[in-house]
C-alpha cells in the first residue's frame, strides 16, 4: 500500500519506471538497426560512415544465429544486446560474443546496464555458451566501466582499442 500511495503523489507507477527484456522478434530489427547505427555513431572509431545495407546485413545474420536482447522502459525500446556466436581462432569451442551491447543516452543508468546484461548473462546460461562481450558503450571512464563490471560477474581480459593510421 505504501508504494500505491507513493506513485499516487509522484504520478508514477511501477509499470513506468520497470524495465523489461525480451527477445526481439522479426518486426523489432528495423528499430534494433536504428539503434546499431546510432551506437556507431557514438562510438566513431572507424575510418569512413557505417554502411547501412553492411549493418542492417550484421543485424539480419546475427538475429539468425543468436538471439537479440532488447530492453525497454514502460513499452518503449530503450536498447539492446545483440548477440551472435563464434568460434575463437584458437578453439573449438562455441561462444557467444555481441556485435553492440547498448542503451539509448536519455536511458542511460547503472539499474537499466545491469538489467541488459542480466538478461544477456541469461543468453549465455540457457545454452551453455561462453560469452565474450568487448562492444558496450557507457558514459564512464574505463576505471569505472571495469569495477562495475567486475561487480556483475564478468572478467576483464583486455580492452578494445583503436588507432587511426595518422
Amino acid at each position: 500500500m505504501g508504494n500505491d500511495a507513493n506513485n499516487q503523489r509522484t504520478g508514477t507507477s511501477d509499470v513506468q519506471n520497470s524495465l523489461t527484456t525480451r527477445y526481439a522478434e522479426e518486426r523489432d530489427l528495423a528499430d534494433v538497426l536504428e539503434m546499431y547505427m546510432q551506437a556507431l555513431s557514438e562510438i566513431r572509431t572507424f575510418v569512413e560512415e557505417p554502411d547501412l545495407e553492411r549493418c542492417a546485413d550484421t543485424v539480419l545474420e546475427s538475429y539468425a544465429l543468436a538471439p537479440t536482447v532488447l530492453i525497454e522502459k514502460a513499452g518503449k525500446l530503450i536498447g539492446f544486446a545483440g548477440l551472435r556466436t563464434f568460434k575463437p581462432l584458437h578453439s573449438t569451442v562455441n561462444c557467444l560474443t555481441e556485435y553492440m551491447f547498448y542503451i539509448a543516452p536519455a536511458f542511460r543508468s547503472i539499474r537499466a546496464a545491469k538489467t541488459l546484461s542480466d538478461a544477456v548473462q541469461a543468453v549465455s546460461s540457457k545454452f551453455k555458451l561462453p560469452l565474450y562481450m568487448s562492444h558496450m558503450v557507457f558514459d564512464v571512464p574505463l576505471a569505472v566501466k571495469e569495477k562495475f563490471l567486475k561487480r556483475w560477474g564478468y572478467k576483464v581480459q583486455s580492452m578494445q582499442v583503436y588507432y587511426g593510421g595518422a
